[in-house]
């Protein structure tokens, strides 16, 4: 955690000092705490802006605390402004005041932009990114504290008679009848938006979070009205907080599981801070539950002895009446799982598509043996006709045994309204993708007579299933090396990776984790089927947590790497390298929990030794490197200087041709070649790559192989990993396969792919 200044450590002292006096107090004023004389809602003077919630909170404290008539407050600077000033020996309130001026990617916390970056993106865009806060602490007065009320009486006299307690602007009938109008309007936009408000004949007012629903006695049970509105308050409070939207960890959760003691007593207080505050809005008194003012002595000693009360207090009161405010606006509150699989399903709209059920399809239909291919929707009542390549779409164009007439009629006599003609390849191609071809029956056909013969069926479930589902094997919480919460994922049959999600996301997982265990398996399947949605549309999202934070580091010269646990010293890594077994040196409880994650073990191990002993690699490394890279320069200038004549050398191979002709067409590209199922770096490109990827350099017998003197390679089905490291490195990368340039004979241009 950042440590605070002293600014802000002070700050929380003021904050501390006012909320203990108030919750201390409650117990003699009949457990009044705020807003007694019943003002109206904190707002900076004379610009009329309201504060935040928690801000407010303060504000109406430090007011209440010192007797003022109002609510209202303004800045030294602008005080003086006016031709006021601030009374002496007059203490204010901390004001905590936000500037928005840097931003970062929810899945990419390395990526920052500023403010004019910020609102230059379309809306789209703009929801990638959340606000960094850059928080000041300036010092308010309330308008009392001035001279306000001598300088300019008449402004100072009406400000009261807006703003003022109940005393100053009195309370009619009228009033009343207006703040019943006012929350009964409340009542049906928490109902309509956020969570049901029923009536209960039990006597107990109570939120149940299996049913998520609020249950209220009737009003007249009630002494006051006063009771009923905070009661009321302090139910839709605690609905806030349920796993499906705040998550906040004094919840009781479903199947009767409570969480701790000292959870429910947070929990009461953000309950009891927030419906206070929601009263002050309407302009009414606040008294604490006789529950809660049991509570208050542990509340006091918390905001004395945990030095993160007070942020939390900020975080969680804020949401929660943020949702409450989105809620009164008409916004629907949807549940979390609601509105990721919305997010889910429009990011699959996106994904690259699978054709090959269409890619089968097109190669049944045949001319010869007068057959089709049907594709049927029962639901819809339609078909699709794939006729043979060479027939037209159009009557008049038939080819024998393939009359379109026939075959509609023939299909209209099987409940079928609609029907629609293809071609196997053209303008009027058939090429749906996968997808498409759910709940639909395909079937091989041809036309005899009138009707329709079915030859055989297709079945393409297995195809649709891959393009409707996608399996796990593995879905996991990891931690990086900067304590940042990622999810891994390692979807079916493919390599894993990881993606940095959303807090939202991340708090709710591990409120269902404690919490609600039954579920956790249903929150941890939405997530990895949202995040792998994301990734597939924005790859540059994924991120390999289980790689060398060095990858200039040549691996192979760590022979052995053992990782345990001790119970001295905890967690150690001993690595024997360049045949040097070295001293152990400690691991992260965050890499060991990565370790158990990782597909390749031992290939993780052997990362993480390179992580840890990196000084020592480094050191080891400069001087043979020195060394290796003059040797491949001397002999690369010795080619250069024949490399027109080369060409047409028998001893130079075709790879050095055609590598010297991407070059030339290239020259600051690192040119990847397919060599059978790797991808190869030759010469200067295998230097600066190695480093980069930290993979082996390897030379040729006799320094020297037709034109070539080193190079480096990695598997074919690494190279979605490693060539988004090469991009971010700086480095522009051309893509070649060697055997179909063979094919096309070693002339022709390649067919490569510039990569930034």
């Amino acid at each position: 955690m950042k440590e605070k200044s002293q600014i802000e450590k002070k700050a929380e002292a003021r904050q501390a000092e006012l909320l203990s006096a108030a919750l201390g107090g409650a117990s003699n004023a009949g457990g009044h705490w705020l807003n007694v004389s019943g003002k109206g809602f904190p707002r900076l003077y004379p610009q009329g802006v309201s504060a935040s919630p928690f801000n407010a909170l303060f504000m109406a404290l430090h007011s209440d605390n010192n007797g003022c008539k109002t609510n209202l407050f303004t800045l030294y600077s602008e005080t003086k402004a006016r031709g006021a000033a601030v009374r002496e020996h007059e203490q204010g309130v901390p004001f905590l005041f936000y500037n928005w001026n840097k931003y970062v990617n929810r899945n990419n916390p390395n990526e920052t932009i500023d403010r004019t970056a910020y609102l230059q993106l379309d809306e789209g865009q703009k929801a990638q990114f959340k606000g960094v806060h850059n928080r000041e602490i300036r010092t308010i007065f309330n308008i009392d504290q001035t001279t306000l009320p001598y300088v300019d009486k008449p402004a100072y006299e009406d400000a009261v008679r807006q703003d003022g307690g109940v005393q100053e602007k009195g309370y009619t009938e009228a009033d009343n009848r207006k703040l019943r109008t006012r929350f009964n309007d409340f009542l049906l936009k928490m109902r309509d938006n956020l969570v049901p408000v029923r009536s209960d004949g039990c006597g107990l007012p109570h939120y149940e979070t299996d049913k998520d629903a609020v249950y209220m006695p009737r009003q007249k049970d009630f002494e006051h009205y006063h009771d009923y509105v905070q009661e009321t308050l302090r139910q839709i409070v605690s609905a806030t907080g349920h796993q499906q939207r705040l998550a906040r960890e004094g919840m009781v959760m479903k199947n009767g599981v409570a969480p701790s003691e000292d959870a429910v007593k947070y929990e009461r207080l953000i309950v009891e801070l927030a419906s206070g505050i929601k009263m002050l809005e309407l302009g009414l008194p606040a008294r604490l539950s006789d529950e809660s003012l049991k509570t208050v002595d542990y509340w006091c000693r918390e905001f004395k002895e945990n030095p993160c009360m007070m942020d939390a207090l900020e975080s969680d009161v804020n949401n929660a009446l943020d949702v409450i405010r989105k809620a009164e606006r008409g916004e629907k509150i949807e549940y979390a799982t609601l509105r990721n699989r919305r997010q889910t399903t429009t990011m699959q709209e996106q994904m690259p598509k699978h054709y090959f059920v269409a890619n089968e399809i097109r190669q049944h239909p045949d001319k010869a043996a007068k057959s089709i291919v049907l594709v049927i929707d029962r639901e819809a009542k339609s078909a699709d006709v794939i006729l043979p390549a060479g027939a037209s779409t159009e009557v008049n164009n038939e080819i024998p045994g393939m009359n379109k007439g026939r075959i509609e009629r023939a299909l209209n006599k099987e409940g079928i309204e609609q029907v629609r003609f293809y071609n196997t390849d053209g303008a009027l191609g058939y090429r749906p993708d996968d997808s498409y071809f759910n709940e639909k029956l395909v079937t091989l056909a041809r036309l005899r007579n009138y009707t329709l013969e079915r030859l055989s069926t297709l079945d393409v479930s297995d195809a649709v299933r891959r393009a409707n589902e996608v399996g796990f094997d593995a879905v996991q919480m990891i931690q990086d090396d900067k304590n940042r919460w990622a999810l891994y994922i390692k979807p079916e049959n493919k390599e894993g990776y990881s993606v940095y999600p959303d807090k939202e996301d991340v708090n709710r997982f591990f409120s269902t984790l404690k919490q609600a265990m039954d579920n956790i398996d249903k929150v941890r399947m939405e997530l990895a089927h949202k995040y792998y949605t994301l990734a597939e549309v924005k790859p540059d999202l994924k991120v390999d947590l289980f790689s060398s934070e060095t990858p200039e580091i040549d691996l192979n010269r760590i022979q052995r790497v053992s990782v345990f646990k001790t119970r001295q010293d905890g967690i150690q890594c001993v690595a024997t390298i360049d045949g040097q077994k070295l001293q152990p040196r400690s691991v992260t409880p965050q890499q060991w929990q990565r370790m158990w994650v990782a597909e390749d073990r031992e290939g993780y191990k052997r990362h993480l030794a390179a992580t840890l002993f990196a000084d020592v690699l480094q050191k080891g490394q400069s001087v043979g490197e020195q060394k290796q890279e003059e040797q491949v320069r001397q002999q690369n200038e010795a080619v250069a200087k024949n490399r027109p004549e080369a060409k047409n050398d028998e001893n130079v191979s075709p790879q050095r041709q055609f590598w010297d002709k991407v070059k030339e067409k290239y020259p600051d590209a690192l040119h990847l070649i397919r060599t059978g199922e790797v991808y190869r770096l030759y010469d200067e490109d295998a230097v600066k790559s190695a480093k980069i990827l930290g993979i082996g350099l390897n030379e040729y017998a006799g320094n020297r192989e037709r034109g070539f003197t080193s190079y480096a390679e990695f598997p074919m089905n690494q190279l979605d990993s490693y060539l988004p490291k090469l991009v971010r490195a700086g480095e522009r990368v051309a893509i070649s396969d060697m055997e179909a340039q063979e094919k096309q004979q070693a002339e022709q241009e390649t067919h490569s792919g510039i990569h930034r």
